[in-house]
């Protein structure tokens, strides 16, 4: 994971993106008064989602 302050985010998109798709890297993108975001490709979030989506139904015992 990778901090980045959201002046360098704004100026390099395109490069952190595509470090985000091709590497599998993952960034926070530092803003004013702690309202930072996280930058990953659809297919990290996508697997994210699933374990969470998985760990509820194994909670619920399905």
């Amino acid at each position: 994971m990778i901090a980045i302050a959201s002046g360098d985010f704004l100026k390099e998109f395109t490069l952190i993106a595509d470090r985000a798709n091709e590497e599998g890297e993952t960034f926070i993108v530092q803003r004013p008064d702690s309202r930072n975001v996280v930058l990953m490709s659809l297919e990290t979030y996508n697997a994210i989602q699933k374990k969470l989506y998985e760990a509820k139904r194994k909670e619920a015992g399905e």
